[in-house]
């Protein structure tokens, strides 16, 4: 039986020994192929320039995102064909990274390669990856060696310049149009000026950012103002603290402030912390879950209701409980925001919304069963994502392990591998987190007779709430209650938002993918801390081994269950 085989031809302006056109590449292939009885079934071809990022670059050998190449191999992974081949091996790859890629592919996928001019030795190939990881692994270990022995010297390496300074060569040079900015920032603090206010002043003067005009999405924003702010000891001392391979170096820059300055700023820093404004002193129910148009999570504060007294001094009558937007710089809240509202209020809307829901378990299992059918027909389409991810994964370990190649080479600076290193990171993250929460939806195979749990959830949240109808004569039954309510509202509330009339929307939601792990749990917690239905003597008190464990379970599902 023939089998399927796919051409793939490349040509650049990179120098080589043996040069030969498209055509002349395609028709050695192609006799290759019909004398060895192969199916052509594509042709993939880098033959032309193309762009990465701001740049058009050649469709050299030593690239490993040439687009015809990855295309290639991603129909590689999808079982398209059987067979590539090439002119020679040298049309494939001609460096260590795109070598790893390609012999990756094919050791994975079960393909073959051919060449029409050369013999592939299909066993070296698993040596050639081991040897080229190897070196990699020993660059690696040989760079970090080098760069800890310049910091062990006080020379500045690699990294983020740190306001008010920057580096030139391996010296740490103070910056005086930022410098005067650092001091004038931490006099300021010192005299108590508030962040927002400290901003304001710092726009409104034009005050100099790092990295110039560059575009930011927040004008001094209160973070930055804080970074420079918790560098205190930094730019007091004269000292740059950078780590690599799990140490820690500290290289002598020039300080900023004075040490009168530096100890005023710890005075202000410690009072605040002795007297926290605005500490969260009470119990809120949806902390955590509210939301406005500004598209932030609302924090809690307590804050105190005073009152003059006969002496005509203001004290502390009693102390109330609100949610407030986090959204702090002007620019950027929504003229729907109410900014605040009563935690007592918003909790008794949000706790009459929850006890409708769970007064309501037939709506709630009928969305349930419509979310389970969807999951289970995306489960193969999930599968095969997480697939996808995973092979992107592999490709930024060898895109990181080029990078450090090319800085040993001096194909580029340290400060550029830092930083392209620095966004592979924050791919790879990305990434992760989209296989981990892709892992979380296939789970829902594991669930067996969810439907029976979640009826049987249901009930003993239902029962719970039963069992509330009473008045508690204590703070410890208080206490109680509110655990309840609380571990009911994260039980089924996804999201709270509101808007500038202060209406409150609760989006209700069932998480079916954690149960088959609450199932696990269950012969531990049955007997323990779950609120039963009071009956007889008991009534007014709330016991500890009825509710079943399904109350606790957290949502996660992409799929609303109920709105109110």
């Amino acid at each position: 039986m023939s089998k399927k085989a796919v051409i793939y031809i490349r040509t650049s302006s990179e120098k080589q020994g043996d040069k030969a056109s498209p055509i002349e590449q395609e028709a050695d292939c192609r006799k290759y192929a019909e004398e060895n009885n192969l199916i052509v079934v594509n042709v993939y071809k880098d033959i032309e320039r193309y762009r990465v990022k701001n740049k058009i670059i050649e469709p050299s050998g030593t690239r490993p995102d040439r687009p015809a190449l990855l295309a290639m191999l991603n129909d590689a992974a999808q079982g398209q064909f059987d067979i590539i081949l090439a002119w020679r091996e040298d049309r494939l790859y001609r460096g260590m990274r795109a070598m790893l890629l390609v012999l990756e592919t094919i050791q994975e996928n079960k393909i073959t390669i051919m060449l029409a001019r050369e013999t592939f030795d299909a066993k070296m190939a698993p040596l050639k990856a081991w040897v080229a990881g190897m070196e990699l692994d020993g660059i690696k270990e040989r760079m970090t060696m080098g760069v800890k022995a310049r910091l062990r010297a006080g020379k500045a390496n690699a990294g983020r310049d740190r306001y008010g300074y920057q580096r030139n060569g391996e010296v740490i040079e103070v910056v005086e149009d930022e410098a005067k900015w650092v001091q004038q920032i931490f006099a300021w603090y010192t005299e108590r000026v508030p962040i927002l206010e400290i901003r304001r002043r710092l726009i409104q003067a034009g005050a100099p950012q790092k990295g110039g005009n560059a575009y930011r999405k927040t004008e001094w924003s209160k973070n930055v103002i804080q970074f420079i702010l918790g560098a205190a000891k930094e730019y007091a001392f004269g000292i740059k603290t950078q780590s690599r391979g799990g140490e820690t170096f500290d290289i002598p820059v020039e300080p900023i402030i004075d040490m009168a300055t530096y100890e005023k700023f710890l005075e202000v820093r410690q009072s605040n912390i002795n007297h926290p404004a605005r500490h969260i002193k009470q119990n809120y129910l949806i902390g955590g879950l509210l939301y406005c148009t500004c598209d932030r999570k609302w924090g809690a504060r307590t804050m105190p209701s005073m009152r003059l007294n006969k002496e005509g001094q203001w004290v502390k009558k009693a102390e109330y409980g609100r949610y407030y937007c986090r959204q702090e710089h002007e620019e950027y809240i929504s003229p729907d925001c109410p900014r605040t509202i009563a935690s007592g209020k918003a909790d008794s809307v949000v706790w009459g919304k929850v006890s409708e829901a769970i007064n309501k378990p037939e709506i709630l299992l009928a969305q349930a069963r419509k979310m389970v059918a969807e999951l289970q027909d995306n489960a193969e389409a999930l599968d095969a994502e997480q697939d996808r991810i995973q092979k992107e994964l592999d490709s930024l370990t060898m895109e990181r392990q080029w990078i450090i190649t090319q800085a040993r080479k001096g194909a580029i600076t340290e400060s550029d591998m830092d930083y392209q290193l620095g966004a592979l990171t924050m791919q790879e993250l990305s990434l992760k987190r989209e296989y981990a929460d892709i892992g979380q939806a296939v789970n829902i195979h594991a669930l067996g007779d969810w439907e029976t749990k979640v009826v049987e959830y249901l009930a003993d949240l239902q029962a719970g709430l039963n069992s509330l109808n009473f008045t508690p004569k204590n703070d410890e039954e208080r206490a109680e209650i509110f655990e309840f309510k609380k571990q009911a509202v994260n039980t089924l509330v996804k999201r709270v938002t509101i808007d500038r009339n202060r209406e409150l929307k609760v989006d209700i939601r069932i998480n079916l993918l954690n149960l088959y792990q609450d199932n696990l749990n269950q012969t531990n917690d049955r007997n323990t801390n779950h609120p039963q239905r009071l009956e007889g003597k008991n009534k007014g008190k709330i016991k500890t081994a009825g509710i079943h464990p399904g109350w606790r379970y957290f949502l996660s599902a992409a799929n609303a269950i109920h709105y109110f």
